[in-house]
């Protein structure tokens, strides 16, 4: 191989990521330009009162008043409660979700145990339990921490057992070739190839967790940012409405940025990558 060969061989993976990193900001950029476009339209439409301001207020004046609100104690309180209620029930879905996702993937003689109750509850509306769920454990955090659990359990269980489903078959032969012990396989080849799968479950199970919380404070409860909204729409406080609403969705999006960029580290790992 000549020299100017060689080089061009080393060169190729920068202008790889040099031209990858140039569509992405160039992604990003677009994005940008259209939420900015989007939101100038919407304050237009509001100056001019194309819509009513009564019911959707400008961007501007949801502004205003989160300017407001963060300087009350109020607005703490219920952030606390909901995040409280989120976080709890969010790792109980995933202490419980990841064992049984993994097992019952593992092992099909559990599978055939645990299967028939998490396709049933999969199906099942959760807000048509809601009524259920605060009878037996209240208006308190209780009954929301229950309904979160419900809500993100499903897309973290149902990930581990397609990370369990989609193993490598070759590189487990080849194991059991070198006579490595079951546990030694499900440590060494099965535990890891289900991390790229479990990452993705959680992604997605934080958007389910987050409208839990909302949709079981909406339904029934003393404080959080549900509550919150409730009593701002009942004093057709559109304006803090939708700060309640940007408090849940901006969440919601840094969370599920953090776990994409993760994710995508882990992207490797996967069966099919390999």
């Amino acid at each position: 191989m000549t020299q100017s060969n060689l080089q061009a061989v080393q060169s190729e993976p920068k202008i790889k990521k040099k031209w990858k990193l140039k569509k992405e900001s160039k992604t990003y950029m677009i994005s940008s330009v259209s939420v900015l476009l989007f939101l100038l339209f919407w304050e237009i439409a509001s100056q001019n009162e194309w819509i009513n301001p009564l019911f959707i207020s400008s961007p501007i004046e949801i502004v205003k008043a989160a300017v407001v609100m963060v300087q009350e104690v109020s607005f703490w309180e219920n952030m606390k409660v909901s995040g409280y209620e989120f976080i709890a029930g969010f790792a109980l879905a995933i202490f419980i979700g990841i064992p049984i996702g993994v097992f019952s993937g593992w092992n099909p003689y559990f599978s055939a145990v645990v299967n028939p109750f998490i396709s049933g509850l999969y199906v099942t509306p959760k807000v048509a339990l809601l009524p259920v769920i605060v009878i037996a454990f209240g208006i308190g955090p209780a009954s929301k921490i229950v309904i979160v659990f419900l809500m993100a359990f499903f897309p973290i269980v149902m990930s581990a057992q397609k990370a369990m489903l989609t193993l490598d078959q070759n590189l487990i032969k080849a194991a059991r070739t070198f006579n490595a012990s079951e546990f030694q396989i499900f440590k060494t080849i099965a535990l890891p190839s289900t991390v790229p799968f479990l990452l993705n479950g959680i992604r997605l199970g934080i958007g389910q967790g987050l409208i839990a919380v909302v949709v079981g404070e909406l339904f029934a409860s003393t404080a959080g940012i549900g509550y919150q909204l409730t009593s701002n729409g009942q004093n057709l406080q559109t304006d803090r409405m939708f700060v309640g609403v940007l408090v849940i969705t901006i969440t919601g999006l840094i969370l599920t940025t953090l776990l994409g960029v993760i994710e995508r580290r882990f992207s490797s790992w996967r069966p099919d990558h390999r």
